[in-house]
């Protein structure tokens, strides 16, 4: 092969290698821009005026570890929550990575958790839960994966987390999204964890830093403005 054809080659691949490298160290390096996060769910207007915010119930659940925990475990903290089931071997494997990134870039702060709730407590019992954790080092990151009641875990997701608004195969309601809760449990946020790339589940992860990071900087200024 020609010298002009081994540069034209040599060129091919570092447009293929060399230039997504770029853009996603790019993106790593954006800077986050303050953005205040909208309310979502149905909201209530009183007559005076005043706005009342869905607001996500309290539950009962069991962890890891077989202790009973509910969201008043999670008080005055912000709340990353997803559902999965320990046997679904491509999305939920793939969600649980992009929620670990954050736990691991979260965990310096003590006022945001993660619950990882199972939708599958019939099979995901806690020895199956604990073996899950243990995989992601789930208590050294402040996360906690759970289990309890089907029908109140369903009603919970559905009703409350407003995620998975039909079953679908298996009996199973399904979801790769992520939920981000304020400290009056408000639904502040709901993201999307997979991508067809790499470069898009970087975006992903990326998107939920950011709203986490809006919702802390919400209550530090709320705090300096007292």
């Amino acid at each position: 092969m020609s010298n002009i054809g081994n540069k034209f080659k040599m060129a091919a691949i570092a447009a293929i290698v060399i230039l997504p490298i770029i853009g996603i160290l790019m993106l790593a390096r954006a800077k986050w821009v303050h953005q205040e996060l909208p309310y979502l769910g149905e909201t209530v207007v009183a007559a005076n005026g005043t706005k009342e915010y869905h607001t996500v119930s309290d539950i009962q659940l069991i962890n890891q570890h077989g202790q009973p925990i509910s969201l008043d475990d999670f008080d005055s903290c912000i709340i990353v929550a997803n559902i999965f089931f320990a046997s679904c071997a491509e999305v939920c494997p793939a969600m649980n990575k992009q929620v670990q990134v954050m736990a691991e870039e979260f965990r310096p702060f003590p006022n945001v958790r993660f619950l990882t709730v199972t939708i599958d407590p019939e099979h995901d019992s806690v020895p199956v839960l604990a073996k899950y954790a243990d995989a992601y080092r789930a208590d050294l990151y402040k996360r906690t994966f759970a289990t309890g009641s089907k029908r109140e875990i369903y009603d919970w997701v559905m009703n409350d987390l407003l995620l998975a608004s039909e079953q679908r195969g298996q009996d199973f309601i399904h979801d790769d999204k992520v939920v981000i809760i304020d400290k009056a449990r408000h639904i502040r946020s709901i993201l999307e964890t997979s991508g067809k790339n790499y470069t898009q589940k970087l975006q992903r992860v990326k998107r939920i830093q950011d709203d986490i990071n809006n919702l802390l900087y919400e209550y530090r200024k709320n705090d300096l403005d007292k």
